[in-house]
């Protein structure tokens, strides 16, 4: 087994397991397609560190710690020791499991890290794109993508708004843009009477198994409460039916602090399929 740190590009890598599991054993996934693929706006800062590990040069595992505390990670079927070594790379104080995932748990809890019963945790959602409602946008809002509309400013500080604080500069959102799986025809907009975008739904498409997933989401403060959210995501799995996908993914906070989220995916037809637990160094 070999190991090295992160290189540019390697997030296709990361990408191209995630495919590979989601075909062959989807329930070893801990990280999705498109979850992983939004990673790219982290790429301009300096607060991440992530290594990958090699079998006969088959990608065999990874991990990706953010702000010294918090791990990602995948390994791959029949490599489930591996996540040791990433635990001792990483040193994680914090970070979350599947629940089904009895093995990874096992070795969280040898490595000193404990459940944490009151900490946020994460829930998937799924459903099929067969029929897809309507979107409904009050008058004099648009639904575009970023691929005819080109107000980079205006997508960056709408997210800034959603998600504020934010460090979602616009060369974040350009180097977003220009990292593979981007496509700007599924980066959809709901641009305001001004010109400005009021919500957003960035979708990627995982072409090689028909699968679409919405990340991140969001509305601009000034435009919140007029049903811009659902119709913008609506429009989303709409453009991900016709660009080929079958199905599509969401994933949320599911405990009680953030319960607008999982709302708003449910009235768009997403069911919760599985959660995460959050776990910690005492």
């Amino acid at each position: 087994m070999e190991a090295r740190d992160y290189r540019e590009g390697d997030l296709r890598l990361l990408c191209e397991l995630s495919q590979e599991l989601w075909r062959d054993d989807r329930a070893t996934l801990a990280c999705n397609f498109g979850q992983i693929a939004f990673w790219s706006a982290q790429l301009l800062h300096d607060d991440w560190a992530a290594r990958l590990w090699f079998d006969d040069r088959r990608l065999a595992g990874w991990g990706w710690l953010t702000r010294e505390t918090e791990l990602e990670w995948q390994v791959r079927p029949g490599h489930a020791a591996l996540l040791d070594e990433i635990l001792d790379w990483a040193q994680p104080t914090e970070l979350l499991v599947r629940t089904h995932d009895t093995d990874a748990i096992a070795r969280l809890q040898a490595h000193g890290l404990e459940p944490d019963p009151d900490g946020m945790w994460m829930r998937l959602n799924h459903r099929l794109l067969d029929v897809v409602e309507e979107p409904d946008l009050p008058d004099g809002y648009r639904l575009r993508t970023m691929a005819d509309y080109h107000d980079y400013s205006s997508r960056a500080a709408a997210h800034r708004s959603a998600f504020a604080p934010s460090r979602f500069r616009d060369d974040v959102y350009a180097r977003v843009r220009e990292t593979w799986p981007y496509r700007a025809d599924l980066d959809c907009v709901v641009v305001a009477p001004d010109g400005s975008v009021a919500a957003y739904t960035l979708a990627w498409l995982d072409e090689r198994n028909g699968v679409g997933e919405l990340e991140p989401v969001g509305t601009h403060a000034d435009h919140v409460r007029l049903g811009l959210g659902r119709a913008v995501n609506l429009f989303a799995l709409q453009r991900l039916r016709d660009e080929g996908a079958g199905e599509a993914l969401v994933a949320c906070r599911g405990d009680d602090a953030h319960p607008i989220p999982a709302r708003l995916y449910e009235s768009v037809g997403f069911r919760p399929v599985v959660r995460t637990v959050a776990y910690r160094r005492s």
